[in-house]
């Protein structure tokens, strides 16, 4: 990565770890890259150069040598520049000493905890890249357009909670941000834009430690769908599955779910209190009120294959269609020590509903997330199923072989 040196004003290709700042901002209209303009005088005329500037002056009163920031140390003319910029954005945002925030839109005089305050309506909120900007890194400054300090991320933690839904220890603990269910995680997403579709996606591979190729062209539909297939190679998390349809999307953009998985991170809107159930909790409920002799135990897993998922899953009959139990639940996120879960003790499990199909089995649409009491598991037993996938799900090859309680291939 190129780390500008606050002290030539020289652009350094770092190859080892050092201590540096980091930018976080929103780009205005005429705003322009200066790569290749760093160092020259011309390059201080530019506009939007005087964030590098205030960036520089701020690290310097820290007592740091280097900064990053998006503006001058990454070439946009570079398709690979791009990509490493694309894939390493969290880890870079993550190892930075500190992060400073500015807000254009903000007036520093304002107290930012007043419910009409700029702070609470700066369009950096809305940006998708900036999402992981404000998670990754440990130490976050706010500065107001007159570059007047607003606060921290630590202790302006319960007004930006309140505003974006994303759970105040995530904020408080970075560290922890991992530890939370995917479809909490994609929560966090909503009503977030970027200026082309397909970055709404790739804004998303940090948060959830996966890489994908950087394309264009495609749409936010296959190239989400392709997130969680890569999403689902890594976990046995089923919130995954907890989702839906998300309001004012097309007819055209629902046609391409692939039956289980969502065709656009909206779908996970209203799913910022959706827990996962570890395994360990789950297989003891499941033995306690659902095991066979044929199937002693469940499969937290889905099996992709080519032709769709396998599954073992608590099902109840609904007329010819059934209703099937995931291992996640709605409820307040219990933190156990090593991840946020479900308190099943005052928790509704989500229940997703199938119909049956010439292949198996599809899920029914709906307009919002079902659920189960906890204590209501009457008439429910393990059965293993099939759940078949769309033609769009077919179209981006079968996951690698994990082995996370999974069933043999199809």
């Amino acid at each position: 990565m190129y780390l500008l040196n606050i002290n030539t004003q020289q652009l350094e290709d770092i190859h080892e770890r050092r201590p540096y700042a980091i930018l976080s901002h929103a780009w205005r209209v005429g705003e322009t890259h200066h790569f290749h303009e760093i160092g020259t005088e011309n390059v201080r005329i530019q506009p939007g150069y005087e964030k590098v500037e205030m960036c520089c002056e701020l690290a310097r009163q820290d007592g740091l040598d280097y900064v990053w920031i998006d503006t001058c140390c990454a070439d946009a003319n570079s398709s690979a520049a791009h990509t490493e910029r694309t894939i390493s954005a969290y880890t870079w945002y993550q190892q930075a000493q500190v992060c400073y925030t500015y807000l254009d839109d903000v007036d520093g005089s304002e107290d930012p905890r007043e419910g009409y305050s700029t702070f609470r309506r700066s369009r950096w909120f809305k940006r998708a890249w900036t999402l992981q900007e404000l998670l990754a890194p440990k130490h976050v400054f706010f500065f107001a357009k007159d570059w007047t300090m607003i606060g921290t991320k630590a202790g302006l933690s319960n007004v930006i909670s309140g505003m974006t839904g994303i759970h105040k220890d995530a904020l408080e603990h970075p560290e922890r941000v991992p530890s939370f269910s995917i479809a909490t995680r994609m929560s966090w997403a909503k009503e977030r834009t970027t200026s082309k579709e397909e970055d709404r996606v790739y804004a998303l591979m940090g948060l959830f430690g996966v890489n994908l190729p950087i394309l264009y062209g495609e749409g936010e539909t296959r190239t989400f769908l392709k997130l969680q297939n890569e999403i689902i190679k890594t976990t046995d998390d089923q919130s995954i599955f907890a989702w839906c349809p998300a309001a004012g999307t097309s007819a055209e953009a629902e046609s391409h779910a692939s039956g289980l998985l969502a065709y656009t991170f909206k779908c996970f809107a209203d799913c910022g209190d959706v827990q996962r159930i570890p395994y360990d909790l789950w297989s003891e409920y499941c033995t306690k009120h659902f095991c066979s002799k044929n199937i002693p135990y469940p499969q937290l897993g889905m099996d992709p294959s080519c032709k769709g998922f396998q599954a073992t899953l608590p099902v109840r009959q609904r007329g010819v269609g059934l209703d099937a139990l995931l291992a996640c639940a709605r409820g307040p996120a219990i933190w156990n020590g090593s991840e946020y879960v479900a308190n099943l003790n005052r928790a509704d499990l989500i229940c997703i509903r199938l119909q049956k199909s010439y292949h198996g089995y599809e899920p029914i649409d709906k307009d919002h997330l079902e659920t189960v009491s906890i204590d209501d598991f009457k008439n429910f037993h393990l059965q293993d199923i099939h759940i078949c996938a769309s033609q769009s799900f077919l179209g981006l090859g079968v996951p690698a072989y994990r082995k996370w309680a999974l069933n043999s291939f199809l």
